[in-house]
């Protein structure tokens, strides 16, 4: 295995300065802990690029290389966790082999997702995370994740009626950020309502796919 510490690669930092990879990542590294240590508990706003700059002890020119914004900065810090999560549920999926198991496999991952939401809503929920490009990506996956379980619950191979992009859009937002900020829900509180709102997305899907069932049969 390579380590980074011998790897001779060098990263342009402008006029006659270069960076190691090793160096490379150990600031990315420091900066990325510093938004921990800065967002650790419920927060009303996310730090500057220049609180980060201060708590990180890395040049302001090398943080702004590693991250243009700070929507950027927050969601690859929350990278790992959304990574973990949606590579979990299309492993479950390829394992399920009856519409039972994929039905299964939605409800397991509607669970998942949501308490992953509420456990980061307060970042979740600030405007520079909801106008990044990895807050589209989330939910693009998201919907995805759903998309994928109906087809497989439904037998309908790869096709998307309109049907089945309304029950897509609907579930996806059973743990969407705003919403359950919108009733009252901060990552520091339960969530008395996760039962109520997943058992209703599982009937939105045990309806559509009864829908998309009898549509194929005719």
């Amino acid at each position: 295995m390579h380590k980074w510490t011998n790897v001779h690669i060098f990263l342009p930092m402008g006029k006659g300065v270069c960076m190691t990879r090793s160096d490379a990542l150990l600031n990315r590294q420091q900066i990325m802990d510093a938004f921990h240590n800065a967002t650790r508990h419920e927060v009303d706003r996310l730090p500057t690029m220049s609180d980060i700059v201060k708590l990180s002890g890395v040049g302001r020119g090398t943080v702004y290389r590693h991250f243009p914004d700070m929507g950027s900065l927050a969601f690859s810090f929350m990278t790992k966790g959304y990574e973990a999560l949606f590579a979990k549920s299309r492993e479950m999926l390829r394992s399920a082999t009856t519409p039972a198991q994929s039905r299964a496999v939605l409800e397991d991952h509607l669970y998942r997702y949501r308490a992953f939401t509420k456990e980061n809503l307060a970042i979740l929920t600030t405007s520079e995370v909801i106008t990044s490009d990895g807050c589209n990506l989330a939910h693009t996956s998201q919907r995805q994740a759903v998309r994928r379980a109906l087809r497989d619950m439904s037998g309908i191979g790869k096709t998307s009626p309109d049907l089945l992009e309304t029950a897509v859009d609907l579930i996806s937002r059973s743990a969407d950020p705003a919403h359950l900020k919108s009733v009252g829900l901060t990552q520091d509180t339960d969530d008395p309502m996760a039962n109520t709102a997943i058992k209703l997305a599982l009937e939105i899907a045990d309806a559509v796919v009864l829908q998309l069932k009898s549509s194929k049969d005719e």
